[in-house]
């Protein structure tokens, strides 16, 4: 009798399975350097990143550590693949683009890492949609205090500040484009002007 390989089942609608942390951990690897992440126990798949995904992390990391650097600021910048998780309602797992993480919530948060103080995602057209609105609002959900969103698109740089709105959770939108300079607010003093972070690049 001659072998059948088989390979995971993998579903991804909630109303036949909902994953716990331990099973997404579990699953294996899509073979198309896609990822998968997951938010409250429902399991997204995250397409591999297009140019200039990768000039644009490297421009904004190398500004935010020399920011860093000269302000003698503590605290850690993180990459893929560090996630922001809880197990919390089944399970939730992200991984952002690029993270900032002060020693004061890593001290209050141990040794998992369930929020970062800024969360930066880079779009594309295959993910703008989902990181809009379902990762954004789950980042807020986990205290994210502000979210850049780099749109090579647009050539825009979307800054979000968490704030209460009616005793609920919400984002306050800042939109920089061509000529204008973001601006962030956990750590002031630290500017991005747009037209040189995609200088070349668009």
């Amino acid at each position: 009798m001659q072998a059948v390989e088989t390979e995971v089942e993998i579903s991804f609608s909630p109303l036949v399975h909902r994953y716990t942390l331990e099973e997404f951990w579990r699953l294996p690897d899509p073979s198309d350097r896609s990822h998968y992440e997951l938010i409250g126990g429902y399991l997204f798949m995250v397409p591999p990143p297009d140019p200039p995904h990768g000039s644009i992390d490297s421009r904004l990391n190398q500004s935010l550590v020399s920011f860093k650097l000269a302000q003698n600021i503590s605290g850690e910048i993180y990459h893929p693949r560090e996630p922001i998780y809880t197990d919390a309602r089944a399970g939730t797992y992200l991984e952002p683009d690029m993270m900032y993480v002060s020693d004061d919530l890593r001290d209050r948060m141990g040794k998992k890492r369930t929020s970062a103080d800024i969360v930066f995602e880079y779009l594309s057209r295959s993910n703008a949609v989902y990181d809009r609105t379902t990762k954004a609002d789950t980042y807020l959900a986990l205290g994210v205090r502000e979210l850049w969103l780099i749109d090579p698109v647009t050539i825009t740089i979307e800054v979000r500040n968490a704030i209460v709105k009616g005793a609920r959770p919400a984002w306050e939108i800042r939109a920089y484009a061509a000529g204008e300079t973001a601006e962030s607010r956990v750590l002031t003093g630290w500017l991005v002007a747009v037209d040189e972070l995609f200088a070349g690049l668009v």
